[in-house]
């Protein structure tokens, strides 16, 4: 790790630097066996999700990405993408994870090249985007339908101005209720 990477982490994470040096280079072990980059800036979220569990806590969360359907080697890839993913509880990845496929706007091969979905906030995020573009979407009111993965990363002011605002004329009704309720 780079001098830069390491004094910008230390105010991110200073709890790293606590850690025994035994116990640090265990999860450094661990993340490279999985095939990160010490120079990615996927290196030092990989060690503290290593860190924040046991082993057999990994194992579960192993198990339940397994029983959603994704292979061994589809868990590698979203842990290389968003390894802070596994910080979340089994019950939130499943029930995420569970949401999104049900929309039939993605599969689990969307899923692993957005895993960062998965850390968003279903009743504040998640749904309430889900459910504007589906109004919208059974108006025919979208030219493109938008995926997942470009709508959810917008600020709330951005994803209103780009998705809500221009089409109150004729969704007024469903935004008004929504908005009062």
């Amino acid at each position: 790790m780079s001098s830069t990477q390491i004094s910008r982490d230390v105010f991110k994470w200073p709890r790293l630097f606590l850690y025994k040096p035994t116990q640090i280079r265990e999860y450094v072990k661990r993340v490279d066996e999985m095939g990160i980059d010490r120079k990615s800036k996927m290196f030092l979220p990989a060690i503290k999700a290593i860190s924040s569990m046991t082993k057999e806590k990994w194992e579960l969360k192993l198990e339940v990405f397994k029983s959603l359907g994704f292979s061994e080697y589809d868990i590698l890839s979203v842990f290389r993408r968003a390894p802070l993913v596994f910080a979340l509880s089994e019950r939130k990845i499943k029930a995420k994870t569970q949401l999104l496929l049900s929309t039939g706007k993605c599969d689990i091969s969307y899923v692993i090249n957005n895993p960062f979905l998965l850390t968003l906030s279903v009743e504040n995020r998640l749904k309430p985007r889900l459910r504007v573009l589906e109004v919208l979407e059974s108006r025919n009111l979208l030219l493109k339908k938008p995926s997942l993965a470009t709508v959810c990363p917008l600020t709330d002011k951005s994803f209103f101005q780009k998705y809500v605002l221009p089409y109150s004329d004729e969704v007024g009704e469903f935004f008004v209720f929504k908005a009062a309720s």
